[in-house]
């Protein structure tokens, strides 16, 4: 009898725990579902002059890794342009082509704190010393 009643006790915690996490999950994405719908403009109610147009003509293009990257950005590709070469290839993979550093450590040969620490100082380069942001 004590048996049955704690298995039914163990059943009843585990049961309220799933619940719990559902209720916290679903509640996690009703608020990034709003964040989202606050930044989202529907393209038929975008104004024709309200973002400027690129050119892709003055895009500065970076070949890295059989990848093109492109760059519209005149001032952030010269800035980019200034840094060593490892701290450029990490630049560019980690903010535009959308690698994280465990990727970028294994493409590299490197450590993932390496490559974590050599991305923060490229940023402080780029932010301190060629006045990007």
């Amino acid at each position: 009898m004590q048996r049955n009643y704690n298995e039914i006790s163990i059943q009843h915690q585990f049961d309220a725990y799933c619940k719990k996490v559902l209720r916290n999950e679903a509640k996690s994405i009703r608020k990034r579902n709003a964040r989202i719908k606050e930044n989202e403009e529907p393209l038929n109610d975008v104004n024709e002059g309200k973002y400027p147009q690129t050119n892709f003509d003055e895009q500065d293009v970076y070949f890295l890794f059989g990848m093109e990257i492109l760059i519209s950005d005149q001032k952030l590709s010269a800035a980019i342009d200034q840094l060593s070469d490892v701290k450029r290839k990490i630049v560019l993979l980690y903010y535009f082509a959308g690698f994280n550093d465990t990727e970028i450590a294994k493409i590299l040969n490197m450590s993932t704190s390496g490559i974590w620490y050599q991305r923060t100082k490229a940023i402080e380069l780029l932010k301190m010393g060629y006045g990007i942001w």
